[in-house]
């Protein structure tokens, strides 16, 4: 009785087995099914496609019948060189076609919908191309892009093509992650097709995991802890490399949401500061600024705007994150209304020697780098040919979005805006930043300091800059070089707007040397010159050729510019400058500004640079040594016992600081105020990925802080 009882049992556990383990299959056969009509309905619907191959390809997705009628007996195109292996890769083309007929095919709204014609016509041009197998030099076409075509292809027409034509695209398909940073990503995306076409689950599971495994914070490549994005070492890619990490990513949290591989809420919290903390902090109006771009300058394809490649993916953060749909949907409508974004203030991403300031009126972006980022890379796959000065100082000023659209073939490049630098620009290949450890920026959230001390082709200097409300000021001191070049250092250089004013006077088109000029207008930014020094200026019309800093193609470029300079001339010893911009003011306005600027600089040398604004009560300064300073007119005095950058809030009586090297652990102030009274407080700063990030504390007395003897201390 005993062992019929434990016979039974057993057989009964074993039902049970059989039946968890088939649920278990049906449930995840039925997710793949429903995964599978996700991405159908996403290539035909959103074509979602559209955002990865766009960089490569423009698709007409009219044409369908057009190519089929161009395709010749053996399934190629006359017009496309399918030997062809420069990085500017011709036969990408032969896939967007494919492409545009397997849409064409598989959408019912279409007049070629599942036409046998159309579908042997895709099968010829597939296997010709299986047969000839067309290869790049460079790696990234032959495994990343020509995959985001045929994934497509396949998913499309997986139930419509021969056999063993589908398993050559599902075979071209990534077998597992591999690589860092948004490299991985795009290569997980294709783990994540070949997946869902093979219904094998692990697969799937594994393409997911690989986007996910870059969902953190890192010190690495990725996501940093400020929010920028680093890739090809620590280098500031939020407009290029960055943006295909989180469009692929929030695509699939699209794509896989309601079911097992969904995104968890700690993923798409960190998914949404990406977006919302970082990359929507270097977004005004229809431009992602260039400086967050890194060599997509150096392309045609990086000239325009682009912040329009955020759309799409603002419309899968709806579906994936709906808690917080109507920011994303705010964000959107901006974008599409050329409205500047729902940030305010200044924000300095430590971890990438970068910051934006947001103004209602404007937005200026800073670039810069030290010897913990990668400033900039140049020569790679023949873009980017004159680059080398981008990352030492670069400021864009925006208001529109649209100053510096195109520009790029005819910029002088050696007078980049911000950037003190020789006339000669080194063409080299490979990647560059400067040696230097101070660099970086203090902020509060609405005010700031940035500050670089400068060396680069032999040439040295201290930089600053100081941003407030109206305006931001800039200033240079300790310029010296050896560099057998002329240096100067760029104000400005954007297209031509409207006219130029000079002191109140229309400035015809050419270049001139201004004698003490007090102001400059053009395009309703005016800029001050309160030491009255000789400034360069240029209007005219420029032309030059595309392989100038494109080495792939040619094209001449006609564009009128604005370019404003200082020339320090040959191997200066100790020049400076100064300069305040005001952008957003009307030409009429700029004369009594002129008469009672509220900005008064303090010191500019290489100890110290220090600027007040005396309206706003707030004053920015940069020791670029342990120092004692009077802040004239507040009777204040601040001494500091290590270089850093300080931030005062006079009317909050709050300081804000920050260690530019990231190398201290402590910073010792002593402050003077205007009854006499005394502190000296030790701030403990913060280390490891937060290191050179800001920190603020109340300048008021207290007990303790009273009872410290200052005997040693400045």
């Amino acid at each position: 009785m005993t062992k019929f009882l434990i016979k039974n049992v057993l057989v009964g556990l074993g039902l049970q087995v059989f039946l968890l383990i088939n649920s278990s299959f049906l449930i995840k056969a039925n997710e793949i099914g429903l995964i599978r009509e996700h991405l159908i309905a996403d290539a035909l619907v959103q074509q979602g496609f559209l955002p990865r191959t766009l960089r490569y390809t423009a698709s007409d997705m009219t044409k369908a019948g057009e190519y089929l009628g161009q395709l010749q007996g053996d399934g190629s195109w006359k017009d496309i060189d399918y030997m062809h292996r420069d990085n500017n890769w011709n036969p990408l083309i032969a896939l967007d076609r494919i492409l545009t007929m397997a849409w064409e095919y598989s959408k019912p709204t279409r007049p070629l919908y599942e036409n046998i014609e159309l579908r042997n016509g895709i099968e010829k041009a597939l296997w010709y191309w299986y047969e000839v197998n067309p290869t790049c030099r460079n790696w990234f076409k032959n495994d990343i892009a020509k995959q985001m075509y045929q994934c497509v292809i396949a998913i499309l027409l997986q139930d419509s093509i021969a056999e063993d034509l589908l398993q050559k695209m599902i075979n071209d398909q990534t077998a597992s992650p591999s690589m860092t940073g948004a490299n991985r990503t795009l290569l997980s995306i294709s783990v994540f097709y070949r997946g869902v076409l093979e219904k094998d689950p692990e697969r799937i599971s594994s393409g997911v995991q690989g986007v996910i495994d870059q969902l953190k914070i890192s010190q690495k490549e990725g996501i940093q802890s400020d929010f920028s994005f680093h890739q090809h070492g620590p280098m500031l890619y939020n407009g290029n490399y960055g943006n295909h990490f989180l469009r692929e990513t929030i695509w699939l949290a699209a794509i896989v949401e309601g079911t097992q591989f969904s995104l968890t809420k700690n993923e798409l919290g960190l998914l949404r500061d990406y977006y919302l903390q970082g990359t929507r902090w270097m977004v005004r109006n229809r431009v992602f600024d260039y400086n967050a771009r890194g060599r997509d300058v150096g392309r045609p394809t990086g000239f325009d705007t682009n912040a329009e490649m955020l759309i799409p993916q603002l419309d899968y953060f709806m579906v994936a994150d709906k808690e917080y749909f109507e920011e994303y949907q705010r964000s959107k409508k901006h974008i599409l209304q050329n409205e500047p974004q729902d940030v305010l203030g200044n924000k300095h991403f430590w971890r990438s020697d970068y910051t934006v300031h947001h103004r209602k009126g404007y937005f200026t972006s800073l670039k810069m780098c030290s010897e913990r980022t990668a400033g900039i890379e140049t020569h790679v796959n023949s873009e980017n040919l004159l680059g080398y000065y981008l990352p030492y100082g670069l400021t864009y000023i925006y208001r529109r979005g649209d100053e510096y659209k195109s520009i790029f073939p005819v910029w002088d490049w050696s007078r980049l805006p911000g950037i003190t630098s020789p006339r000669i620009v080194p063409q080299i290949k490979g990647r560059y930043t400067q040696q230097t450890d101070f660099v970086g920026g203090v902020s509060d959230g609405m005010y700031g300091v940035s500050a670089m001390e400068l060396d680069v082709e032999q040439t040295v200097g201290r930089k600053s800059w100081f941003w407030f409300d109206k305006e931001w000021v800039a200033l240079g001191a300790g310029i010296q070089s050896q560099n057998e070049s002329e240096i100067s250092t760029g104000i400005n250089q954007s297209l031509l707007t409207g006219n130029v004013l000079v002191d109140g006077e229309d400035f015809q088109k050419g270049e001139k040397t201004l004698t003490r000029p007090k102001w400059v207008w053009h395009d309703s930014v005016a800029y001050i010159f309160q030491n009255r020094v000789n400034v360069q200026l240029q209007v005219k019309e420029r032309s030059g050729n595309l392989n100038r800093i494109y080495g792939l193609k040619d094209s001449l470029y006609r564009i009128n510019v604005f370019a404003m300079w200082f020339d320090h001339g040959l191997k200066p010893q100790n020049a400076n400058y100064n300069y305040i911009v005001i952008p957003g003011i009307g030409k009429n306005k700029i004369e009594e500004y002129a008469q009672n600027i509220p900005i008064v600089i303090l010191s500019n040398t290489t100890k110290i640079q220090a600027v007040t604004h005396n309206e706003l009560g707030i004053t920015g300064i940069t020791f670029h040594q342990a120092e004692r300073f009077k802040i004239e007119g507040r009777n204040t005095t601040v001494a500091v016992d290590n270089p850093c950058l300080v931030l005062f809030d006079h009317n909050k009586n709050e300081v804000t600081v920050s260690d530019p090297t990231t190398k201290l652990n402590t910073l010792t102030f002593s402050i003077t105020d205007p009854s006499g009274g005394k502190i000296i407080r030790t701030v403990q700063l913060p280390q490891g990925a937060n290191a050179g990030k800001s920190i603020s504390f109340s300048a008021l007395q207290n007990k303790a802080s009273a009872a410290l003897d200052s005997a040693e201390f400045l």
